[in-house]
């Protein structure tokens, strides 16, 4: 599995090589920082997978999307990670002010603990679309390769929960009038594409292009006879995520309704509940995910929400009680959608 030759979706050769040459000095101030322990730092996300986004302006073309960067380290103890973290996250705020796009690197993982990621989206995805940056690693070594149907359906419910969120939020800046367009925008669009790959997630049909993806939502339309307005968002949300305009639409609530309705018909299905009713609908997700019950489970909620859940749900994995009452939220029609404190607390627990 080899790294992309591209970071867009499009051909946009200038972008390239303004990213090409804003890598190799990373890669020099990573080298700096002279951290024994640390392997190797690579590109994920979009751009690492060749298919990030392009954003046209009048002054030529820019980034759009966040650079998510990946840091492997080999027998670092916890002490020598967070070292690293803290050495890396003083280069992030220089490089998104420099590349005017959010440059985030994630926490670093011990390559003898890749395994236990393996059955990720993030890693499964990594896997399929990385650019090298600093160091060397050969990640197909270290991270079984894992087919689409060999996925837990709480990664399918983990994305609509994030992408939930988004939109959550999004409706929150619209309720503001907040001059947040973009953001705004964005989660709008986001959530229309989560809908489609959570779907695919589920079924496991997911595919590793954005391409493969659209084709498959497209023939699991003819199968499945999905709602038309379902795959429309999908094709629209797929054409903004290589060109994104974030303005917002002429009706920005009826557009951001729309998304609601569509995210609210995934969750529906995904739990196996023609039923909209919330209790219906988070009984259905228990069960989709019920293999997924554990011991574990049970600690991380008790110990980071601070509070038992029912005994039939206690052993779920958080992100299964997260989306029933992520969905409950977002259920009444309303014009205004404040995000409740403790949902987003433990969405940032959990997430």
């Amino acid at each position: 599995m080899t790294a992309p030759r591209s970071y867009t979706a499009l051909p946009c050769p200038a972008l390239e090589e303004k990213l090409d040459a804003a890598l190799e000095d990373l890669a020099r101030e990573i080298d700096a920082l002279q951290q024994p322990k640390l392997v190797a730092v690579v590109l994920g996300g979009g751009y690492g997978r060749g298919e990030g986004g392009i954003l046209r302006t009048p002054t030529g073309d820019s980034l759009y999307n966040d650079l998510d960067f990946f840091v492997f380290a080999q027998n670092a103890t916890r002490d020598e990670r967070v070292q690293i973290d803290q050495a890396l996250a003083s280069l992030a705020p220089k490089w998104s002010e420099k590349l005017q796009v959010s440059v985030d690197f994630g926490p670093t993982k011990n390559l003898a603990d890749l395994p236990k990621v393996a059955r990720t989206l993030m890693y499964q995805e990594l896997l399929r679309g990385w650019k090298p940056v600093w160091g060397k690693i050969d990640l197909s070594s270290h991270l079984p390769a894992l087919s689409a149907d060999e996925l837990p359906v709480t990664e399918a419910i983990r994305l609509l929960l994030n992408r939930g969120m988004g939109l959550l939020l999004a409706g929150e800046h619209l309720a503001a009038n907040s001059d947040e367009q973009d953001f705004i925008a964005r989660n709008m669009h986001k959530a229309l594409l989560g809908c489609g790959d959570a779907l695919l997630l589920a079924n496991g049909r997911y595919a590793w292009s954005a391409a493969e993806r659209l084709a498959a939502i497209q023939n699991l339309a003819l199968q499945q006879n999905l709602p038309r307005d379902f795959v429309n968002g999908y094709e629209s949300a797929f054409r903004y995520k290589q060109e994104p305009t974030p303005q917002l639409p002429d009706d920005p609530w009826e557009f951001w309704h729309r998304c609601r309705h569509l995210w609210l018909w995934t969750v529906q299905t995904v739990a196996g509940q023609a039923d909209s009713d919330a209790n219906l609908v988070q009984i259905g997700l228990h069960r989709t995910a019920i293999a997924e019950r554990s011991l574990r489970n049970f600690l991380r909620w008790t110990l980071r929400a601070r509070r038992l859940r029912p005994p039939r749900i206690a052993f779920d994995a958080p992100v299964v009680t997260l989306l029933g009452m992520l969905y409950t939220e977002l259920l009444p029609e309303a014009t205004a959608y404040p995000v409740p404190t403790n949902l987003l607390r433990l969405w940032q627990f959990f997430n």
